[in-house]
């Protein structure tokens, strides 16, 4: 990640440069409880590189925790293998509240049908504290291409097929299911699919010409759009973006049944104490209806959820880990070592 993709993240997240740059973590400090949970700083395990979408997040509502907690809040990147290092992490730390993981559907949902030698099962090893956010992807091409809309980079895709391609943050992955679903209403399946490792590198080779479209989340495309390096085309989701209304959505612009959102999530390891995953959720909500927090997470067109209940987060994991595994299945990526 170079110093201005550095410096543009730490802008969007207002929070130090330093603290997006490195895994090791920054801690907010705040004053600690006399006594009682915590008593000691809580590790946030982010399993994605620093700078992107679900660490931005994170950090966002890592001051808000840390306030609500009375505590230091540490957040830790631990990237690899498609956020399955991190997971794993947490999976084997101890439950007693001092490890939390933050990530994406990816993680609980998406990875357990892709990864035929995953060393966790979500459902088994963690317990749901808060689903925070939704994140729509928006779809974006270069700026050099000329392309506008959805329309013209419809009919650019279909005259040479052969010759378009897209580029994702991996196999599997919810932009690799989100531009092969596209592909699929477009009538054009088999377009050439660049799976990338690193995300950033994806938005990086198709303003260069070498990918004919992507998709990401508004806090990574946005500031490349407003630049005028990229052209947003349209959003995954079924509703328009409050942070770019002027997007329309794919739903709307072909006329077709088309919803790829993707979310993100706080869990702790299986077997935490009850009380503190009450606390825990209890401060993730509470941060997520600051209305401070809440404007700026939908003007970075990652609108947060309502709050939910236990009982109704079990249903959610589960609706969502069915809805996934039948789209990885649609898109071949099922059984990778």
């Amino acid at each position: 990640m170079n110093h201005r993709r550095r410096a543009l993240c730490a802008q969007l997240a207002g929070l130090p440069l330093l603290s997006l740059a490195g895994a090791a973590g920054l801690p907010w400090r705040a004053a600690q409880a006399a006594s009682g949970y915590p008593d000691k700083p809580v590790s946030v395990v982010v399993p994605f590189a620093p700078g992107g979408n679900t660490d931005i997040v994170a950090r966002l509502i890592g001051t808000g925790l840390a306030k609500r907690l009375n505590g230091n809040i540490v957040v830790e990147n631990k990237a690899g293998a498609g956020g399955n290092i991190g997971a794993a992490t947490v999976a084997r730390a101890k439950p007693d509240g001092q490890t939390l993981l933050y990530s994406t559907a990816s993680t609980f949902a998406i990875n357990p049908h892709v990864y035929s030698n995953l060393p966790f099962d979500p459902i088994q090893a963690f317990e749901p504290v808060a689903v925070t956010i939704q994140v729509p992807v928006v779809l974006v091409v270069t700026a050099a291409s000329g392309i506008t809309s959805l329309d013209q980079l419809a009919a650019h895709v279909k005259a040479r097929p052969e010759a378009a391609s897209y580029g994702s943050n991996g196999n599997g992955t919810s932009s690799h299911i989100a531009c092969h679903v596209l592909a699929q209403k477009l009538g054009v399946p088999d377009l050439l699919h660049v799976p990338y490792k690193q995300g950033p590198q994806v938005l990086t080779d198709l303003a260069g010409g070498q990918l004919t479209f992507a998709f990401d989340a508004w806090s990574v495309v946005g500031p490349q759009v407003k630049a005028g390096r990229l052209v947003a085309l349209a959003v995954s989701g079924r509703e328009r973006l409050k942070a770019a209304p002027e997007i329309p959505t794919v739903a709307e612009v072909l006329k077709t049944d088309y919803d790829i959102v993707t979310w993100n999530a706080f869990c702790v390891p299986r077997g935490t104490p009850a009380a503190i995953v009450t606390q825990l959720r209890e401060a993730v909500q509470g941060t997520l209806q600051d209305p401070a927090v809440h404007d700026r997470l939908e003007g970075e067109g990652v609108p947060p959820y309502a709050p939910m209940s236990a009982a109704e987060l079990d249903a959610f994991f589960k609706r969502e880990y069915e809805k996934w595994g039948a789209l990885v299945k649609l898109v071949g990526a099922t059984g990778i070592a």
